[in-house]
C-alpha cells in the first residue's frame, strides 16, 4: 500500500502518540499507587507514634501511682495530681487513635484496650481511697501485683502488624519505581527507533524537494523575486508548500511596492501635505548633481512667515497650523510649473527653481511674497502689518559637482536674514549689487 508523506508521518507520529500514552498511563497508575501508599504509610506511622505515646502515658500514670501509695502525706498531692495528668493525656490521645482507625479489627483492639483502661482507672481510684483510709500496705502489694502495660494488655499485636503493613507498602513502592522505569527506557528506545525508521524512509523522497525549495529561497533571499515558481506533483505537503512559497513571493513583491508608497509618503509634511525636509534635502542632491554637468543654475529661495511665534502666542497653536496650511497652499500654487516648493522647518519654507536666473528668482520670491499678503490673513501682533507677511532671501550659482549645494543655502539664508534685520516683509537677493 502506497502512502502519501503525511500518511507515513501521521502513521509514525501515531504509534509514538500510543507509545507516549502507554507510558504516560502505566507511570500515572503506578506513580498514583505510590502516592496512595505513601499517605497509607504516613498514616500507618501516625497510628503507631499514638501507640508509643498512649504506652508512654499509661506507663507514666501507673509510676505516679506508685509513687503516690508510698509518698509521704506532704507529697503525696504532687504524685496525684502527674498520675490524674496521666489519665487525661490517654484518654485524650484515645479519642486521637480512634478517629485514625478504620477497620473492624483495629477498632475492636482499641475497644479492648478502653475497657481494660477503664477497669484499671478504676482499680486505682480504689487504691486511692485505701490509702486515704490508712491501708496503705495493702494498696502497695495490690499495685505492684497489677501494674498496668498497655502494649502487652491489648495493642502489642495492632502494633506489630501496622509496622508489618508500612514494610510491605515501601516494598511495593521501590518495586513500583522499577516498573516506571524499565517502561520509561523501553517505550522510548522504541519510539526512537521508529522516528530514525520514518525520517530514513522519507529523506530520500524528501531531499530533492527541499534541495529545490532551498535554492529558491536563497534567490529570494538574495532579491531576485523573479524566480520560476515552483510545481511539485502529487498534491503532498512539499506541494502545498511551494505554492505557499510561490504565494510568499507575490505577497513580497507587494510589500516591496508598498514600502515604496511608504517612502514617497515619508517624504510629505504631517501637517501641510507638502514636501517635507527630508525630501528638500534628497532633491537638492538630486537637482545639483543634475545641472552640474553643464554648470547649470539653480536658484533657492528661503522665506519665512513673519512674526509666527507672536501669532501661536496671540491665535494659538490650532490657529497657527491652519496658518501654515494655508501659506503652504498658497506657494504650492504659486510655484506649480515652475519649481519645488517644500516645508524648511516650523515657520520656513524653501523653493528650488533650476535652470533660473537670479533675477528670475526674484521675481517669482516677489510674487510669492505678494500672493501671501493678498491673502490678507490677520495677525494682529505682526510688528509690520496687521496681516500676515513674509521675509524672502534669494539666492542662486551654477551647479559645479566639485562644489556644494550648501553654499547656495548659505547663501538664501544670509539674504533672508538681511530681510529680517532690514524691517521683515520684503524680499532681499544675494549678491552683488542686491
Amino acid at each position: 500500500m502506497r502512502l502519501s508523506i503525511r500518511s507515513k508521518l501521521y502513521l509514525g507520529f501515531s504509534i509514538n502518540i500510543v507509545l507516549f500514552l502507554i507510558t504516560a498511563a502505566v507511570s500515572t497508575y503506578l506513580s498514583q499507587r505510590n502516592v496512595n501508599l505513601t499517605r497509607f504509610i504516613l498514616e500507618s506511622e501516625q497510628r503507631m507514634e499514638s501507640v508509643q505515646r498512649l504506652n508512654l502515658f499509661a506507663r507514666t500514670a501507673n509510676d505516679n501511682l506508685a509513687r503516690y501509695l508510698i509518698a509521704p502525706i506532704y507529697v503525696e498531692d504532687e504524685f496525684k495530681s502527674s498520675f490524674d495528668s496521666g489519665v487525661q493525656y490517654v484518654s485524650d490521645e484515645l479519642v486521637r487513635l480512634s478517629a485514625m482507625i478504620q477497620e473492624t479489627e483495629d477498632s475492636s483492639q482499641i475497644k479492648s484496650f478502653e475497657q481494660k483502661w477503664a477497669s484499671y482507672i478504676k482499680e486505682s481510684d480504689q487504691l486511692i481511697q485505701m490509702k486515704k483510709e490508712g491501708r496503705v500496705e495493702e494498696a502497695r502489694e495490690i499495685s505492684s501485683r497489677d501494674s498496668f502495660d498497655p502494649i502487652a494488655f491489648s495493642l502489642h499485636s495492632f502494633y506489630v502488624r501496622e509496622k508489618a503493613d508500612t514494610e510491605t507498602y515501601r516494598t511495593t513502592i521501590e518495586r513500583n519505581g522499577e516498573i516506571i522505569r524499565f517502561i520509561n527506557v523501553m517505550l522510548t528506545t522504541l519510539a526512537v527507533l521508529l522516528s530514525i525508521a520514518v525520517a530514513i524512509v522519507l529523506s530520500s523522497h524528501l531531499t530533492r524537494r527541499i534541495r529545490l525549495l532551498k535554492n529558491s529561497a536563497q534567490a529570494v533571499a538574495g532579491g531576485n523575486l523573479h524566480v520560476s515558481d515552483l510545481s511539485f506533483k502529487g498534491g503532498d505537503e512539499l506541494a502545498e508548500l511551494a505554492d505557499s512559497f510561490n504565494t510568499m513571493k507575490e505577497s513580497l513583491r507587494s510589500v516591496i511596492d508598498s514600502n515604496h508608497f511608504l517612502y514617497h509618503l515619508s517624504l510629505l509634511d504631517g501637517l501641510t501635505e507638502m514636501p517635507n525636509r527630508r525630501c528638500y534635502d534628497e532633491t537638492l542632491v538630486r537637482e545639483w548633481e543634475l545641472l552640474s554637468p553643464g554648470n547649470r543654475l539653480l536658484a533657492l529661495i528661503l522665506l519665512d512667515i513673519d512674526y509666527f511665534k507672536d501669532y501661536n502666542d496671540l491665535y494659538g497653536h490650532q490657529a497657527g497650523d491652519a496658518c501654515l496650511k494655508r501659506v503652504a497652499g498658497i506657494l504650492l500654487e504659486q510655484i506649480r510649473g515652475q519649481g519645488f516648493a517644500a516645508r524648511y522647518g516650523g515657520e520656513e519654507f524653501v523653493v528650488l527653481l533650476p535652470d533660473r536666473t537670479l533675477e528670475d528668482a526674484a521675481g517669482i520670491a516677489e510674487s510669492l511674497r505678494q500672493a501671501v499678503a493678498g491673502e490678507r490673513i490677520p495677525h494682529e501682533g505682526s510688528k509690520t502689518d496687521s496681516f500676515i507677511t513674509l521675509s524672502l532671501g534669494v539666492a542662486a550659482m551654477p551647479a559645479v559637482l566639485a562644489a556644494s549645494p550648501d553654499n547656495l543655502v548659505k547663501q538664501a539664508d544670509l539674504a533672508l536674514y538681511q530681510a529680517k534685520s532690514g524691517g521683515r516683509n520684503r524680499t532681499v537677493v544675494y549678491g552683488p549689487g542686491h
